[in-house]
């Protein structure tokens, strides 16, 4: 991925984030985690990215439109998951954003399930 699909994915996963109106430890964690794997040597400005989804309040579909392979749309897809799921609960919030992020990447629903299905299952495994 280049720099922009990454910082697509750290966008979207920190909206994910705050899809409920929390701001969960356990869920900042995880996008230390998503930041972290990366390993951009410091070219993603994180504190950038926190500011633009607090303040800008950008668009999934012109985030979506960033991601060019179905496997990237299936990545940041299951970060979101995992982001939401990072707290022990997905609210009927961040379920709407999920919905929402779906339409957004033009994932079929039976893709999206079933991402959630494998993003859950990996959020059960115990560390």
């Amino acid at each position: 991925m280049d720099i922009e699909q990454q910082r697509a994915v750290l966008t979207i996963s920190l909206m994910a984030a705050f899809a409920d109106g929390g701001n969960d430890d356990r869920e900042r964690a995880e996008i230390k985690r998503i930041a972290d794997a990366f390993g951009s040597a410091g070219t993603l400005d994180v504190s950038a990215i926190y500011e633009e989804v607090l303040l800008a309040k950008p668009e999934l579909p012109a985030l979506a439109a960033r991601l060019s392979t179905p496997e990237q749309k299936q990545f940041v897809y299951e970060m979101a998951v995992g982001v939401c799921d990072a707290d022990g609960a997905t609210s009927p919030q961040e379920r709407a954003f999920l919905a929402k992020l779906a339409q957004a990447l033009e994932l079929p629903a039976s893709d999206a399930q079933e991402y959630t299905r494998r993003a859950d299952s990996i959020a059960d495994v115990p560390l």
